[in-house]
């Protein structure tokens, strides 16, 4: 009893800590697969256009898109975007002073 008690609660403290591991801006979007050819339009007209340390998501985009940045889909709001810190992981960024 005593056993399966701990396992179960060292599951869900993995779980947990999994989850707080993992930050949902590094999170790996993608378009979601389906039939609509609607959504396959919407995906293949905007992208994200990155010059430096910064990608930024620019409606009508047909530039060359980096490997790293094909599956993050578009940004939660407008005025977000990806940049590169000084490690060299990207990080999913929001302005707070947009308009």
């Amino acid at each position: 009893m005593t056993n399966r008690f701990l396992l179960t609660a060292a599951l869900a403290a993995g779980v947990l800590a999994a989850g707080y591991a993992t930050p949902v801006e590094a999170a790996s979007v993608g378009p979601v697969a389906s039939g609509s050819p609607v959504q396959a339009n919407v995906v293949q007209k905007a992208a994200w256009d990155c010059r430096g340390r910064r990608c930024t998501w620019l409606p009508g985009y047909r530039g060359p898109i980096p490997g790293y940045a094909r599956t993050w889909g578009p940004p939660r709001f407008p005025h977000c975007y990806w940049k590169k810190g000084l490690l060299g992981r990207w990080k999913y960024k929001c302005d707070d002073d947009w308009d």
